[in-house]
């Protein structure tokens, strides 16, 4: 595993005023436990942070907090309005109800120049919100997001690492989500791991990181043979009675 290039991320992270962070589709519980872990902790330290995947959370993934925040809409709502070579004259811009109660946007020019040509604006969805994007799991780049600078992050165990070597907070939360992440892909510890893995955990751990409960199914015992008693094989012999 390439160590993650934590003087780059805190460059672009100091620099940023709000992040997005981009699953893949079909995410992994361990993706989407990173990913929820890096927005609970860069929100706690003032860069406000949203996640977003185009498939909905399963309901398995709602045992991880903050699933319920994921959404599914990777850029601005908004609607801009361009004026192009014309920007210079325009005044001011207000808005009102009319009788019908449509919205009026009026757009009032400067005195002493010509009046704005409608047939020259633009009407455009707004951009991105945000200003720096991590993808996790090689999610890929939506249009919207492509003049945006970038950050890759593969999982749990590379976000704990960079939180932990940045000082940036992990709280209860963030460091159960991400221990959770780690048990599911390493199968509870007993694959894919390193001495790092342990060291991470136990970090987490120290965090205040609470176990997930793992339901491992147990395989019915089958009934033990009930032994005859001794005298089952001998002859039996009955006598009767005499009645008189």
């Amino acid at each position: 595993m390439v160590p993650v290039d934590t003087n780059q991320f805190k460059g672009l992270l100091d620099s940023a005023h709000s992040v997005a962070v981009l699953l893949p589709k079909n995410p992994s519980f361990d993706a989407v436990a990173a990913a929820l872990s890096l927005k609970l902790s860069l929100d706690q330290f003032g860069k406000p942070t949203s996640v977003a995947c185009s498939d909905p959370m399963t309901v398995e993934f709602h045992r991880l907090v903050g699933a319920d925040t994921v959404t599914s809409n990777f850029g601005s709502r908004n609607l801009i309005i361009t004026f192009p070579g014309q920007t210079e004259i325009v005044d001011k811009i207000s808005y009102h109800l009319d009788d019908r109660g449509e919205l009026n946007l009026v757009v009032t020019p400067k005195p002493n120049t010509p009046g704005i040509d409608h047939r020259k604006l633009n009407f455009i969805s707004g951009g991105a919100q945000a200003d720096l994007i991590v993808l996790v799991a090689e999610a890929e780049v939506p249009e919207v997001f492509a003049q945006t600078k970038q950050f890759s992050l593969s999982g749990s165990e590379e976000v704990a690492k960079l939180l932990e070597t940045l000082k940036l907070p992990i709280s209860n939360d963030a460091a159960s989500n991400l221990l959770a992440g780690l048990e599911k892909s390493t199968s509870n510890f007993t694959a894919n791991v390193t001495a790092d893995t342990f060291e991470v955990a136990a970090a987490l751990m120290r965090h205040g990181a609470r176990r997930h409960d793992v339901f491992i199914p147990t395989p019915p015992t089958p009934d033990a043979p009930i032994d005859p008693s001794p005298d089952w094989y001998t002859p039996k012999v009955f006598s009767g009675t005499t009645v008189s």
